[in-house]
């Protein structure tokens, strides 16, 4: 039960309760749309990662050579806070998972594939044949093991491999040809089915060795435009420590972790069509910078939120180092799988300082600088498909689940037009308290994006705001006080 303090009566009785959000799980959800595993999000988590010198673009070409790039690889994913400018991948998900997730792990000998880097790039289909799942037999006959070191959580399926390839990403030679996809960041899935005695591999990361040095700065004029050189690139000055050498950085491989995890995109596939990213581009899930937000954190089972029932007044700490936020319904059905706000008090600290203070590799925008509260209107609702006429159509939302042999369920919107049910819906949307959409002309989140004391949302101030299914927005919110360690929210019925 919420204690909840009237507005007009003193705030000092306020309790923190967070609220019983298990009726539907996100992984409920993803494991009847084929994802039988995840990266579990809790505990000491083993990570298999297996760096791949290819034959044509080996690890001896690199800068550092094959045995440095190794140890770097190794920094960039366990090692210290303190050894890195910012946070390695394990650092990191200790912090932002507030000590619930320690990843620890391997880094083995770089790994040969029998096919060329350009082979592939122009066969890329060819990816797991010939690279990963060969890496992944190659590891087990060299070390002796049959893996189940890497399973922590017993499932049959190995919780976390990342393959790290020898060359740039998005290489410059034309023997590469026109699509080189395969040379990027991301996650894909093999999917098959659990053993106990060898476990399988599910899904695995795929990254380049350069993504660990893309962190540093253009060169500029005085008015701020980049500077371009004779071989017409913007010049670039990645960082370095006090001796010269390449500083190590992980942003890429911690939102490619993210993956791993079950996190999806929060920004458009579609921007070139003309789509906008509602989340405003300030996320780890988003441009790779800060900290994951609210909704990311609760589907994972890191953090439970306080749901508004009522008026009254509410208060939360930083979410960076609290966890806390608020969830305001339409009608709580004990579940994140639904339609709501969300509103957390952000703070340029812990994870969020560093891409706050500069931009990542000189040219992200920036965290937020100032405090204030962000506001999610968050629709990960659930629909139900029932088969008819030989194939799923959709039935209704729900917010539980009932298994039968014709029913599938699947999470209805996406940060994608494309991969929305309703192209007009987004998943995750950071609502702006100007009241004015400004991501929809390619527009990133600003300090003007946070609410700040003396703010008021509502339906009427946010532009007929309602959820989606046409709810009007019962509440008036107010933030009555604010300072570096919290905010004060008042929620009143609107008349």
């Amino acid at each position: 039960m919420l204690l909840i303090v009237p507005v007009g009566q003193s705030q000092s009785s306020f309790v923190y309760q967070q609220a019983d959000i298990s009726a539907l799980t996100y992984q409920e959800v993803r494991d009847l749309q084929g994802y039988k595993t995840a990266m579990p999000a809790f505990g000491n988590v083993p990570m298999l990662v297996i760096p791949v010198s290819f034959s044509d673009y080996g690890c001896d070409l690199l800068v550092l050579g094959c045995e440095d790039t190794k140890a770097d690889i190794y920094t960039a994913f366990f090692g210290d806070e303190d050894e890195l400018r910012w946070h390695s991948v394990s650092s990191y998900y200790r912090s932002s998972s507030y000590n619930q997730l320690h990843i620890q792990g391997t880094v083995t000998d770089w790994y040969t594939p029998s096919i060329s880097a350009i082979e592939l790039s122009n066969n890329s289909g060819l990816l797991q044949s010939r690279v990963i799942l060969p890496a992944l037999q190659w590891y087990r006959s060299t070390y002796q093991t049959d893996g189940r070191e890497f399973d922590s959580d017993n499932d049959g399926f190995l919780d976390a491999v990342y393959f790290i390839y020898s060359l740039t990403f998005n290489p410059d030679d034309p023997a590469f040809g026109n699509n080189k996809d395969v040379f990027w960041a991301f996650v894909s899935y093999i999917g098959g089915q659990a053993n106990f005695q060898q476990p399988t591999l599910f899904y695995y990361a795929w990254s380049s060795v350069q993504f660990m040095y893309e962190d540093g700065t253009y060169l500029r004029t005085d008015n701020g435009k980049v500077v371009w050189g004779e071989d017409n690139k913007p010049i670039f000055y990645p960082h370095r420590d006090n001796q010269g050498n390449l500083s190590v950085d992980a942003h890429v491989y911690i939102h490619e972790v993210g993956h791993l995890l079950g996190l999806v995109d929060y920004y458009s596939y579609d921007r070139q069509k003309g789509d906008w990213g509602a989340s405003g581009a300030l996320d780890m899930m988003d441009y790779n910078i800060g900290d994951h937000n609210s909704y990311s954190k609760a589907i994972l089972g890191w953090v439970q939120p306080m749901v508004v029932s009522g008026p009254g007044y509410y208060t939360l700490a930083p979410f960076v180092t609290s966890g806390q936020f608020l969830l305001v319904p339409r009608n709580f059905q004990q579940t994140m799988m639904d339609d709501y706000l969300l509103l957390e008090f952000y703070t340029p600290e812990g994870v969020n300082e560093k891409d706050a203070i500069e931009a990542y590799a000189g040219r992200y925008p920036r965290m937020f600088t100032e405090i204030g509260v962000k506001i999610y209107h968050i629709d990960a609702r659930v629909g139900k498909f029932v088969i008819e006429g030989g194939r799923y159509q959709f039935s209704e939302y729900v917010t539980r689940i009932t298994t039968t042999q014709n029913t599938t369920y699947q999470i209805m919107h996406a940060n994608t037009a494309s991969r929305s049910q309703n192209p007009d819906i987004k998943l995750i949307h950071l609502l702006e308290a100007g009241g004015v959409n400004t991501f929809r002309h390619r527009g990133f989140a600003t300090n003007d994006t946070l609410f700040q004391i003396g703010d008021i949302f509502n339906h009427t101030v946010y532009r007929n705001f309602s959820f989606h299914d046409g709810t009007p927005l019962p509440y008036q919110i107010a933030f009555t006080s604010m300072s570096e360690s919290g905010v004060t929210i008042a929620v009143q019925f609107i008349d």
